[in-house]
């Protein structure tokens, strides 16, 4: 039986201790390696980011996403190929939604089994108020209710 191609994203880290050119490098023999089951296979670059604490005593990575269709055996040898590759610092391959744009927020998830999802995160709705329509008030009213209130005491001694 032949299950059907799914799309999938790789979220991979590279070690900040190499230059961008070999970083670089890396990337795209990952992404040679995702084009065996691919040739579509897209490999983006986020950029160096500080990781949220060091792994392997690493506290910054290069961040690179692979964008991919492969049938699930094929992400499992994947998987595999990843997980011998020492210069991978870390790797997470989900489901891609294509129905998400670039302008939306992505969550993902991981339950207590592992497996991790992807989801949309629902953006808060903005309500506009409108400015209530107050009357205008000239400079030199301001000043003299200002002196009113200052030499009413109206404010307590400081």
């Amino acid at each position: 039986m032949v299950s059907s191609m799914r799309k999938y994203e790789l979220l991979l880290t590279l070690p900040g201790t190499l230059d961008e050119n070999e970083a670089s490098a890396q990337a795209n023999e990952i992404a040679n390696m995702v084009k065996e089951y691919d040739t579509n296979a897209e490999l983006h670059t986020l950029g160096k980011i500080r990781l949220a604490y060091p792994i392997k005593q690493i506290r910054y990575g290069y961040f690179y996403t692979v964008v991919f269709a492969a049938q699930p055996a094929q992400v499992i040898a994947l998987q595999k190929k990843l997980t011998v590759n020492r210069e991978v610092l870390r790797y997470m391959v989900s489901h891609y939604n294509t129905s998400l744009t670039t302008t939306q927020k992505i969550v993902y998830n991981t339950n207590e089994m592992g497996v991790t999802t992807m989801q949309e995160r629902a953006e808060p709705v903005k309500i506009e108020r409108k400015a209530s329509p107050s009357k205008t008030l000239d400079l030199a009213e301001i000043g003299k209710k200002l002196d009113e209130i200052l030499d009413n005491g109206v404010i307590g001694e400081v």
